[in-house]
């Protein structure tokens, strides 16, 4: 008698128990990668917002020309809040919407995130002037559309039309407004 067996394959007991593992693992994976794939849609959008206000500048100082970067509802009117696409494009007839004829130079979906601004006057839109200074300082928040998933981050302007990005200051892995956590889902 061979004091070796060969084992050709597993138990239903041992397949079971790898099942349960692979379930639980699974279980425990599944929300770290949902909060994590929110959290790089958030930041991404961010990044777009900001390369939209820069591009909005830079036509601004070009052409010598007033850009407008606004979130816009499905009439294409710009809204504060709510809107379903940004645009950087050249407001001709100055109704605070995008028409027919005028100068469209960035279109970005939305998707979903929910952008909001927040700017002087309450405007809703930043404008740059031919000089590159806004005429408007403000900011665009950006935040995933889930109420459970409570992470924004903000697209900042200034008056002298610089555009900078919320940090997260205190190292507690959400950004900050001087110390003070970007709420989202608020009101």
């Amino acid at each position: 008698m061979n004091r070796f067996t060969h084992s050709r394959g597993f138990t239903l007991l041992e397949l079971i128990v790898t099942l349960a593992i692979a379930a639980i693992l699974l279980v425990i994976a599944t929300p770290s990668f949902t909060n994590f794939a929110q959290k790089r849609a958030v930041i991404q959008k961010t990044l777009q917002v900001r390369g939209a206000l820069e591009l909005a500048r830079g036509l601004a100082v070009s052409q010598h020309q007033i850009w407008k970067v606004c979130t816009v509802n499905a009439l294409n009117a710009c809204v504060k809040k709510d809107g379903v696409r940004l645009l950087v494009f050249r407001d001709d007839n100055l109704d605070d919407s995008f028409t027919s004829g005028e100068s469209l130079h960035q279109d970005i979906d939305i998707n979903a995130i929910e952008i909001e601004l927040s700017a002087s006057f309450g405007t809703t839109s930043i404008r740059f002037s031919g000089t590159g200074e806004a005429m408007e300082s403000g900011n665009y928040e950006v935040c995933a559309q889930d109420p459970n998933f409570d992470y924004g981050r903000r697209a900042i302007v200034f008056r002298s039309g610089r555009v900078r990005l919320s940090e997260d200051t205190d190292g507690d892995g959400y950004d900050d407004s001087g110390g003070v956590k970007i709420e989202c889902h608020t009101s």
